[in-house]
This record gives C-alpha cells, sequence and structure tokens, in this order.
C-alpha cells in the first residue's frame, strides 16, 4: 500500500514537504488521508478524556482528603532560634570616630603598611575592641613575655594594596567612657559594586602584662576578623577575666586557654575551638564545627555551672568536665546543631574530680548526624533517646562496672523503651534497688532523626 507521504514528490527546501496537487480543493477525492485523519482525531479525543477524568478524580481526593507534610524533626524536641549571645550593649555608644578621645596617624613603613599604637588601663571595667566598615584581618589576644603590670599594649598593621586612598579612608581610634576603654577601627562606607580587594586589611595585638592576673571584662566586636587567644590557664597562676565575649562573622575563633567567670564566643561560617574553665561558657556559629573543651568549676556548694553550644550545618564535639571542693554542684550542658554529628564527652579522669553528690544534666539535638555521648561510669539519673527511620537509638555499657567510689555499689540501668526510643533510668545501689527518693540526680536527653543515637556509660 503506497505511503500518502513517502511516496509523494518532495519539494525544494531544508525542510521537503510533499508537493500539492492541483485541481480543486475537494477533501472528498482522497478517502485514504481522511480515514487517518479521523483516526488521529478519535485518539486525540480518548486521550483528553483519560487525563481529564485522572484530574478530577485527584482533585476530588485532594479536597475531601488534604494532605498533611510533616517533617520528622517535630516530632522532637524544638530547638530555640539563635540568639546575639555575644553582644555588649556598652559598645552602642562606640559606633563613629565623632565620639572618640583621640584618633592615632597612621605611620607608614615599607609600600603597603602603615601602623598605629595604643595604650589601655588594665584596670579598666571594660577593654573593646570593634571595627565597622569594609575592613577585615585578625585579632591576636596574648601575653607579654615580661612580668609588668601595666598598661595593656595594643598594636595595629595595616596591609592596603593599591593606593593609600582606602587607608586614608581607614581611622583607628581610642574610644571610652568612665572606665570603659578601647579601640575602634573605622572604614568609611563603600559603593556596593566597588572592588572588595581594595579593602584594608588591618591586624591587631593586644599584649595583656604578665603582672596582672585578673581582668574585668573584656569585649571584641570585630566582623570578618579572625580570632587567637593564647594561653591564659596555669594552675597555679592562671590569667582570669570576669568575662570574656569574642564576636566576629565569617572568622575562626581559636583560643588556647582562657580562664574567666563567663565567656561568650560567638561566629558565623567558621570554626570555633579552644579550652575554657571557668563557671560558664557559651559559643555558636554555622556551617563549620565547634570544638571545645569545658573544664568547669563550682563555686559553691549547690552551685551549678553551664556550658551552651548552638550550631547549624556544623558539628559539635565537646568535652566536659567539673571540679570543685564543694558538694551538690551540677553540670549543666545544651547542645544543638543540625546536619551534622554531635559529640559530647564526659569522661571519668575529669568528672570524678567533682565533688559528692554532683549532678550531669545533658539537652542535645542534631538533624541528619548522629548523635552520641560518652558518660563517665558514675553518673545517676534518666536518660532518654530519640531518632527517626530505621536508625536506633541504644544504651551501652559493662554490665558489672565496678564502683567509682569502691562502696560496693551495683549499677542498675533500667530500659522502659527500645528501638527508635530508648528511655530508663540509672543508679547506683548496695542492693541493686531504686532509691527511695527516685532517681532524679541526673538528666540526658539526646534527639536525632534518621541516624543512630547512642548514650555509653
Amino acid at each position: 500500500m503506497p505511503n500518502p507521504v513517502d511516496d509523494t514528490p518532495l519539494g525544494p527546501g531544508k525542510i521537503a514537504l510533499p508537493l500539492e496537487e492541483s485541481g480543486p480543493s475537494d477533501v472528498s477525492h482522497d478517502p485514504q488521508p481522511n480515514a487517518d485523519r479521523a483516526r488521529l482525531q478519535r485518539f486525540r479525543r480518548r486521550v483528553f478524556y483519560v487525563v481529564a477524568v485522572c484530574c478530577t478524580t485527584v482533585l476530588v481526593t485532594l479536597w475531601q482528603h488534604p494532605p498533611t507534610v510533616r517533617h520528622p524533626i517535630e516530632d522532637l524536641a524544638h530547638v530555640p532560634l539563635r540568639t546575639d549571645i555575644a553582644h555588649d550593649p556598652r559598645l552602642e555608644s562606640y559606633q563613629t570616630p565623632e565620639h572618640a578621645d583621640s584618633c592615632a596617624e597612621w605611620v607608614t613603613g615599607q609600600e603597603g603598611l602603615a601602623s598605629a599604637s595604643f595604650e589601655l588601663p588594665t584596670a579598666a571595667d571594660l577593654l573593646f575592641f570593634l571595627s565597622r566598615g569594609p575592613i577585615f584581618g585578625h585579632i591576636s589576644i596574648i601575653e607579654t613575655p615580661n612580668s609588668s603590670t601595666g598598661p595593656v599594649e595594643v598594636n595595629l598593621t595595616a596591609q592596603y594594596q593599591h593606593s593609600r586612598k582606602a587607608l586614608e579612608q581607614t581611622k583607628v581610634c581610642r574610644m571610652g567612657t568612665g572606665n570603659e576603654h578601647g579601640i575602634l577601627v573605622w572604614a568609611e562606607p563603600r559603593h556596593p559594586h566597588c572592588d572588595p580587594t581594595q579593602d584594608v586589611r588591618v591586624n591587631i595585638t593586644v599584649s595583656l602584662p604578665t603582672g596582672v592576673r585578673n581582668y574585668k571584662d573584656l569585649t571584641t566586636d570585630l566582623a570578618q576578623f579572625s580570632h587567637s587567644a593564647g594561653d591564659f590557664f596555669s594552675i597555679w597562676s592562671p590569667t582570669s577575666f570576669e568575662v570574656i565575649r569574642l564576636k566576629t562573622s565569617n572568622a575562626a575563633i581559636n583560643f588556647g586557654s582562657l580562664v574567666g567567670r563567663s565567656a561568650l564566643m560567638q561566629t558565623t561560617n567558621a570554626k570555633l575551638e579552644g579550652f575554657f574553665s571557668g563557671l560558664e561558657v557559651s559559643a555558636q556559629t554555622s556551617n563549620a564545627p565547634i570544638d571545645l573543651i569545658a573544664m568547669m568549676f563550682g563555686q559553691r556548694a549547690g552551685s551549678e555551672s553551664r556550658v551552651n553550644l548552638k550550631n547549624s550545618n556544623g558539628a559539635i564535639t565537646v568535652h566536659l568536665g567539673l571540679v570543685s571542693d564543694f558538694d551538690d554542684n551540677v553540670l549543666r550542658t545544651t547542645a544543638h546543631t543540625s546536619g551534622a554529628a554531635l559529640t559530647i564527652h564526659a569522661p571519668a579522669r575529669n568528672m570524678l574530680a567533682a565533688a559528692r553528690n554532683a549532678s550531669f544534666f545533658l539537652d542535645a539535638s542534631t538533624s541528619v548526624g548522629p548523635a552520641t555521648a560518652h558518660l563517665y561510669p558514675g553518673y545517676e539519673g534518666s536518660y532518654d533517646l530519640q531518632t527517626t527511620g530505621r536508625a536506633k537509638a541504644q544504651v551501652e555499657g559493662a554490665k558489672d562496672q565496678a564502683d567509682p567510689l569502691y562502696r560496693g555499689r551495683k549499677r542498675t540501668v533500667t530500659h522502659a523503651k527500645t528501638g527508635r526510643h530508648a528511655q530508663g533510668d540509672i543508679f547506683w545501689t548496695e542492693d541493686g534497688k531504686s532509691p527511695a527518693g527516685g532517681v532524679g540526680r541526673g538528666s540526658v536527653k539526646m534527639t536525632t532523626f534518621v541516624s543512630p543515637v547512642k548514650m555509653r556509660v
């Protein structure tokens, strides 16, 4: 049978179509194309009817039974929104050079370098360092090699690449009122489309005299300035701060060892790591890990020490310790992240230094990442481990664990639930029975989803 298309003479051109026959345009002169066209139309009508019926059925079903989309993490504990933990409201008065005590003239050296220096009193209620405008750099907080008692020396070095104009638009000023003393690094705002490589880099070195062992508050608010701090911890004679705040963004914070009543540190998109010893520490970043050693002290009988860690899309690893000469101290830890691993270490060599009847409380969460806690064998209290999907919540530990206090006690681990939700109590008694007053000395709560959660004790 001839093909009405392929067997027809073709016309010229890139797309060759059949030549139209001469004669009147009577559609009935060739019955075969009409039959093919009719079959095609019937096929199209059937497809349309099928699609229309399917769409109508789906719409009616959705109207009668509207869908509910629920993320697995909604079944877990709610994590509060992040806050500006290292913000110091006292700095709001020192935002521009107009409020400066004085501004230094840059001393130019070799090409592309300039310097300035200041001195600040060691007895200040607040030592602060802040930046405003398109500027970046690094701040290093160290101790001077000599044993002087003051003052605090501040040395700044500016690096500019192309012209002195950017340097001339950058000011370094001494700020302060009352017994608050600090340095402002300020740069004129630039057009959003200007080349960011024109920005000036400033390196700040803060040298604290070793003859002074106790400082009050030290605060930084330096966007895009990486931070480093030396080793201020010493068993015999540490250098301590009342409160130390380190605040930046898009830059790392690395401190060797800091000692104080309280430390608050925050950045974004960069790692935060170091050692802190004191009563309270809070650390926060995003898209990068937190790696912290926190050796906490009990201030008095019944006092509470706190460790608070916040992250997103970054791992948290923390080693905890509690040392005290007092009874009934509490170590309370919160650690929340997402999309990364969460690891808590509270080993016996650190926690056994705590006084009698010390309690440990942990509230930790992550998502799409494993959550693991390694606890000291002497832990007593409840535990609540949750996950979702096919992952498991597990409690591991030696069945015949020796009494860490050498009193001949036996450890009991109860299991109220298993599988994706492990819950129970851990206690030490001579007869293996639950204490008459209940198990309320501590609490461990960890959640994740689509990943395992494990506690080893």
